[in-house]
């Protein structure tokens, strides 16, 4: 499941991680990127399993809404809410977007990660 999805939040990855490093201010936790899977703590792969919810959410919603529109300028307009929405969902799940972008690359070369991650949110899910 979370293979088929990867892409989707991977784009998202991307577009999160597109000018937003130099907006947010530093803290304790940027020293904690993570280098390896090993990196992950629970907590973290907690943090990043509600986020990764949250932007899907957002995600099928905007779609949904994108599919209606037929003028560019406001096709864009709804792209930047969309990706101002999903920076505030990885802030309020108290998990950085440099942390979630790497989660989503760690994952992407670890398949015991991926795993992990596709169980967990799996869990979410059907919660």
């Amino acid at each position: 499941m979370f293979k088929k999805l990867l892409s989707i939040p991977a784009i998202f990855a991307l577009i999160l991680g597109a000018g937003v490093v130099h907006a947010q201010p530093a803290t304790s936790e940027d020293a904690h990127i993570p280098q390896s899977a090993a990196d992950i703590d629970m907590a973290m792969k907690d943090k990043f399993v509600s986020a990764y919810g949250d932007i899907m959410e957002i995600q099928m919603d905007y779609a949904e809404r994108l599919q209606t529109v037929t003028d560019q300028e406001q096709a864009s307009m709804l792209q930047q809410e969309a990706q101002r929405e999903m920076q505030e969902a990885v802030a309020s799940n108290d998990i950085t977007i440099q942390q979630y972008n790497q989660i989503i690359q760690l994952a992407a070369a670890d398949e015991e990660l991926m795993a992990e991650l596709e169980t967990a949110i799996a869990e979410e899910m059907e919660s």
